[in-house]
């Protein structure tokens, strides 16, 4: 399928951050792929709501602050803590909550059809600008911040493996659960993690990266980290 055939939207969510720096890249990236715009946003600040409408102009939008669901997002960790307890004191479980739930608010938007869904974040910077064309039957992500892993900063997904993507409803089960063996096996024998690594992951950390990783895997939804020329610009 050629550009001028697909339909293609991005959908931006989480906190607004350095998007003063990032909004000239990002708004060459929304006109060169004719992209139509989704925002969720965490704030109560006049200033950067209306800076994201006057410039992104968004076709839908969420915005809403973090404090009126604190509480859902603590009860989360207290509960993944006791139920799936690890040596993990500093992983920030209700944060990595908050950002999961703000992508699925994000996607919720989303009531038209498309080709594919692409995720970005606000301080996202396009590094060299690229057409979504046609893309292989994959959820394509960026090597940037994928730690060997997955990386959950920008991704390029077709519609019919989005709910794998946006995973909030997921969320507390993967974090509640320890990894299934064939995962463990995926891990070690195809991803060649290694046992220290795995080790980690499953008694020490609540990693949201490879949270992503386990649910895409789990879900068997196809992927690929490839050099997608984005960073973060903090």
């Amino acid at each position: 399928m050629v550009l001028d055939q697909m339909r293609n939207c991005i959908v931006f969510s989480g906190q607004f951050r350095t998007l003063r720096d990032t909004l000239p890249s990002i708004k060459e990236f929304i006109s060169v792929n004719a992209l139509d715009v989704y925002c969720q946003l965490w704030g109560d600040n006049p200033d950067e709501k209306r800076f994201i409408l006057d410039h992104l102009k968004p076709k839908d939008y969420w915005f809403d602050k973090y404090t009126a669901h604190k509480d859902v997002f603590d009860g989360i960790e207290t509960r993944v803590r006791a139920t799936h307890p690890k040596n993990a004191p500093n992983d920030k479980i209700a944060g990595n909550a908050s950002m999961n739930y703000a992508r699925k608010m994000a996607y919720n938007l989303v009531k038209e059809k498309y080709d594919n869904i692409i995720y970005c974040r606000y301080d996202i910077e396009f590094v060299q600008q690229f057409l979504v064309e046609q893309q292989p039957d994959v959820i394509l992500t960026p090597l940037e911040e994928s730690y060997n892993l997955i990386s959950d900063i920008f991704a390029i997904i077709p519609t019919q493996y989005a709910k794998s993507y946006f995973l909030y409803d997921e969320y507390e089960k993967l974090h509640s659960t320890q990894f299934e063996p064939e995962f463990v096996d995926w891990l070690r024998d195809i991803k060649k993690y290694g046992d220290d690594n795995i080790n980690i992951h499953m008694f020490e950390r609540y990693c949201p990266h490879m949270m992503l990783l386990r649910n895409l895997f789990t879900d068997k939804t196809p992927f690929v980290t490839m050099d997608i020329p984005v960073r973060l610009k903090r």
